[in-house]
């Protein structure tokens, strides 16, 4: 495995992890907020902004992860009625709509990004955040989707899980 490819993965990892770490902390700030309030006290006004940031990243970070990881939800129904030839097909064209999509996304997130940063945008809530911090996340979250879709289309691989086209093999 090349240098490359390992801090790829690592970051992959990473930022599903950080994934991870994030919905906990989103819960442990809901149960102190709760808790603060039906307790009398008043609760910190960063514990909502703070919520809504961790909204807005936790799908983002995992979300490479998951294709990797063939997690993400899917709805077999129509593909598993076809012919395993059109099967192969078809699941072809939805990986190259995946990469294709996650592309324009990335462009447009990369855009925006920018956007905010040259013109000193500020995301007002209880703190005052730079907006293109927030938004940095989308041009590489669906970059790396954009890559692991295209993996699974060099490879040969489904999408999806064990059970279409002989375990998720659409070579041929």
């Amino acid at each position: 495995m090349s240098a490359i490819s390992r801090a790829y993965s690592v970051a992959l990892y990473g930022m599903a992890w950080l994934a991870g770490v994030l919905m906990v902390a989103m819960m442990a700030i809901i149960v102190i907020d709760v808790a603060l309030r039906n307790l009398g006290y008043q609760s910190s006004a960063h514990f909502f902004t703070f919520t809504e940031y961790f909204l807005l990243l936790i799908p983002l970070l995992g979300a490479p992860w998951l294709v990797r990881e063939k997690g993400h939800i899917y709805i077999e129904l129509l593909i598993a009625a076809l012919p395993e030839r059109l099967q192969r097909a078809l699941i072809k064209v939805i990986i190259v709509a995946c990469i294709a999509v996650a592309l324009v996304l990335a462009w447009y997130g990369g855009a925006i990004t920018v956007h905010d940063y040259l013109g000193n945008e500020k995301d007002v809530r209880s703190l005052d955040m730079p907006r293109w911090m927030l938004i940095a996340f989308m041009p590489l979250s669906f970059g790396m989707m954009a890559i692991e879709f295209l993996r699974l289309l060099v490879r040969g691989q489904s999408p999806y899980g064990a059970g279409l086209v002989h375990g998720g093999d659409v070579g041929g």
